[in-house]
């Protein structure tokens, strides 16, 4: 729920409010939503910085229960606390930040730094988390205590999401009367940031779909062709003892050997499209071969399934009414 209007104000207030219902206790007040952070700074200052180093820092500032809210990982030092008055000038940083800075987890807590000017102690490591797409890596990131407000993220309890809602929304109503309530949802938040693979991938699938059906007409089309062609060549075979396996063996034959070719250039194709699409993501996973071979089978199964009824069919024909006019 985004801070506006009178709210700003009233923060005691809404920090009481916001604890004195059950379903909104476990709160946290941040600057920045962690999927909207796109600024930052230089102005850093750290012991042994190199004077050249133009690195930008992206922060954000979190109240006391931003670890716990977002379920962090702190992996050397402590949280913010209300039991430290002096945390007001302190700061937590995560992993990408100490390698930049050329420290460690187990000897960064307790050095001195400079955010913007002001001159603070680090005081916590968190675990690396991604606060932009995953097609980028893991940036620099500098915890600082929240002294002013921003948004009111409330991790809701299963199954009481709406109910949660209309709390937030007498709340606002109560302290914010001349705006209105808004709030919105951090995983769709996150959603939103690969909305475009999303769709990307919505269509491929519908091309796809497409494609199959158009080529199992075809398939179908063509296998009928043939078996119209060779029925009298397969009521001689009959005649001469073939067996009905043997029959669809030799239609499905031919189609089988330009499945099998187009298999061997589609894979190569796909496998080189697809990793040029991943080469886009800092965290990505690798495409394993079992994926080719399943593309295959299915591509295979499908093409014996849409050949089979024109093949069996011609199979099971009585081969006197094939051979007749002969």
């Amino acid at each position: 729920m985004p801070m506006t209007g009178d709210m700003w104000s009233r923060q005691p207030a809404l920090k009481t409010e916001l604890k004195q219902n059950p379903l909104t206790t476990d709160f946290t007040i941040i600057s920045d939503l962690p999927t909207n952070l796109t600024s930052g700074t230089v102005n850093v200052q750290w012991e042994g910085k190199d004077p050249k180093s133009q690195t930008v820092f992206p922060s954000m500032d979190v109240n006391e229960d931003f670890i716990d809210v977002f379920q962090m990982k702190i992996l050397s030092g402590r949280s913010f606390s209300r039991e430290f008055t002096a945390d007001s000038n302190n700061y937590i940083l995560n992993e990408k930040a100490l390698q930049v800075m050329g420290m460690k987890v187990t000897n960064a807590v307790g050095k001195p730094l400079s955010f913007g000017g002001t001159k603070g102690t680090i005081i916590g490591v968190v675990k690396d988390f991604n606060f932009k797409p995953i097609q980028q890596s893991i940036e620099p990131l500098i915890l600082r205590l929240n002294r002013y407000g921003g948004n009111v993220v409330v991790r809701t309890k299963p199954g009481s999401t709406e109910a949660t809602i209309k709390v937030l929304g007498k709340i606002s109503q109560q302290l914010n009367p001349s705006y209105p309530f808004n709030y919105n949802f951090l995983d769709k938040d996150l959603a939103n940031l690969y909305k475009g693979e999303q769709q990307l991938g919505s269509l491929f699938n519908i091309f796809a779909i497409l494609a199959i059906f158009i080529s199992c007409m075809g398939l179908y089309g063509l296998s009928a062709f043939m078996a119209e062609q060779r029925t009298k060549e397969i009521g001689v075979r009959k005649v001469l003892g073939a067996s009905v396996f043997n029959i669809v063996y030799l239609l499905s034959t031919g189609f089988t050997r330009l499945i099998l070719i187009a298999t061997a250039i589609a894979i190569p194709v796909s496998w080189f499209a697809i990793n040029s699409w991943l080469d886009g993501f800092a965290y990505r996973i690798h495409v394993s071969w079992i994926i080719f071979l399943i593309a295959s089978l299915a591509a295979l199964a499908i093409a014996w399934l849409t050949v089979s009824y024109e093949s069996v069919k011609a199979a099971v024909a009585n081969p006197v009414k094939s051979l007749r006019t002969e």
